[in-house]
């Protein structure tokens, strides 16, 4: 009887990854509505990030302070160059960490980037907790930068062509 009941509750599992890869967040009236993240903070409180909402302006200070965090951060799974490659990738036998200079993701939102940053996304742990609201968004615009270091100076507008020969100066 035990073995059948060990079955029964082997077959209900689900066993999927991708449950994992999406963590599940609790939002203001969600699923569990009535639960602990439902409910409203005591008045007066503000949120961490609140401090820091609006996107810093893309300075070289920035980009510079983007390639510390990323370096620190970042590069050991994803690579210094962002392409994927490094000793950790190569080690990782499961799921190596993805390109983050290719077409798919320099497609992404700014805000997905962000967000996985902040939260995670499947074996990349949460970095919430250890990068600021303002470092985040350095590794995003230098992220930026490297997806766009291989994009030729005339197939840019005339006034990103102008901006990037100031850079460049």
């Amino acid at each position: 009887m035990k073995h059948a009941l060990l079955l029964i509750l082997i077959a209900s599992c689900d066993w999927s990854l991708h449950r994992m890869q999406e963590p599940v967040g609790c939002t203001t009236h969600g699923v569990f509505a009535g639960a602990p993240c439902d409910r409203l903070p005591p008045e007066g409180v503000v949120a961490i990030d609140a401090i820091d909402q609006a996107p810093p302006a893309v300075t070289r200070a920035l980009l510079a302070r983007g390639r510390d965090r990323f370096d620190a951060f970042c590069a050991a799974c994803h690579g210094a160059a962002a392409d994927g490659d490094s000793p950790v990738a190569r080690a990782m036998t499961v799921r190596r960490p993805p390109t983050l200079v290719d077409r798919a993701a320099a497609s992404l939102p700014d805000e997905r980037i962000l967000t996985v940053i902040e939260r995670g996304y499947g074996l990349m742990p949460s970095y919430g907790s250890i990068v600021a609201p303002r470092d985040r968004y350095a590794i995003l615009h230098y992220l930026r930068a490297l997806q766009a270091r291989d994009v030729p100076l005339e197939a840019l507008s005339p006034s990103e062509r102008e901006e990037a020969r100031r850079w460049l100066r």
